[in-house]
């Protein structure tokens, strides 16, 4: 090989590192962290790359390759960042933290302005967010899975703007039946097997998407008790919701009462995502009622779906209701681009 090649591969070998630190930053966020730490011996110039690190992921892949030593790393490596933490995510569905080594490191990301937070680890029973969570103004988005936090009255995050919840429970404090969690900007709301939700009222008025996964008994401030409110009354708050998904919706006259009321208060919604969860059987017993129901209330029935746009439907079986429910959506939705049906898979 000659000086003149030799030369060429040393120039290239070094054009990565003269790149600006935010783009590697952003090529080291799509590397494993534990190959990302080794780039610090280097030079002192990586070590300060790695050391500023905006996003730090610790996924499956680090927990198994470095076993029971993962908080003593995961720490070590907190204590030798030198920035805000934007994004911290701890997301492994085999292995487990000690609930100690989580509240440690959700207050000192706390506390180094982080953004987003995800925590989705295994426990054999729930992980309990400590308090320094609700003080934590700058969260963006956050993602919990297998959590519980025992909520303070009228709690609220500022600047939250995505907030999904799953095999979640809250409980609130001993003496309050009800507590309140103001999201004033929140605009993306996931709720997948939750429990406990009813005894909270989310104060959501900027929600665009909802999306309600097998949780029980969900309690908002503007649609409490919907199957006590007639489908021709309005509620007195409106949401701004453009996306809306309902699963397990059963075909009976109280669910699609309370269907048609929250319709009613969406009025920007473009976006009908719905299961249509019910037993053959079932559904038969409460054809003739819903048919009768369905048609009574026509005129609500078109005002609900006249912006829609997309609609889907999951789970679909084909009996005589879901047709003409098919066939009522079409009729009643003059801007609809897009209709999916997808049925229910044969096992």
């Amino acid at each position: 090989m000659s000086l003149r090649e030799i030369a060429s591969d040393v120039t290239k070998s070094t054009i990565i590192g003269e790149l600006p630190i935010d783009i590697l930053h952003r090529i080291l966020e799509n590397v494993p962290i534990k190959d990302v730490v080794i780039t610090s011996i280097l030079s002192k110039q990586w070590l300060h790359i790695w050391s500023t690190l905006p996003h730090l992921v610790f996924d499956h892949l680090f927990f198994h390759h470095v076993g029971a030593s993962a908080a003593n790393i995961i720490r070590k490596i907190l204590m030798h960042h030198t920035e805000n933490i934007q994004g911290f995510h701890l997301i492994s569905k085999s292995h487990t933290l000690l609930q100690s080594d989580v509240d440690q490191f959700i207050m000192f990301v706390s506390n180094h302005g982080v953004q987003k937070f995800t925590l989705d680890m295994d426990t054999d029973g729930k992980y309990v967010l400590p308090d320094s969570i609700f003080t934590c103004s700058t969260l963006t988005h956050l993602k919990l899975s297998r959590c519980m936090f025992n909520l303070p009255v009228d709690v609220q995050f500022p600047n939250l703007v995505s907030l999904q919840l799953e095999l979640f429970s809250i409980d609130c404090l001993v003496g309050s039946n009800n507590a309140t969690l103001i999201l004033p900007v929140l605009e993306t709301l996931e709720l997948m097997r939750c429990f406990n939700v009813h005894s909270v009222n989310l104060v959501c008025p900027k929600l665009v998407n909802l999306s309600i996964l097998t949780s029980y008994t969900v309690a908002f401030q503007c649609f409490n008790n919907l199957g006590s409110v007639p489908a021709t009354d309005r509620l007195d708050v409106s949401l701004n919701l453009q996306s809306l998904r309902i699963c397990d919706l059963k075909i009976s006259v109280k669910c699609f009462s309370c269907l048609l009321c929250l319709l009613q208060n969406c009025p920007k919604l473009v976006e009908l995502d719905i299961d249509l969860l019910e037993k053959v059987d079932a559904t038969r017993n409460h054809s003739s009622e819903l048919f009768y129901y369905l048609k009574a209330h026509d005129q609500v029935i078109s005002e609900v779906l006249r912006m829609i746009r997309t609609v889907r439907l999951r789970k679909f079986k084909g009996t005589a209701i879901e047709m003409y429910l098919v066939e009522v959506i079409i009729d009643n939705s003059p801007n609809i681009k897009r209709m999916n049906i997808e049925t229910v898979q044969e096992k």
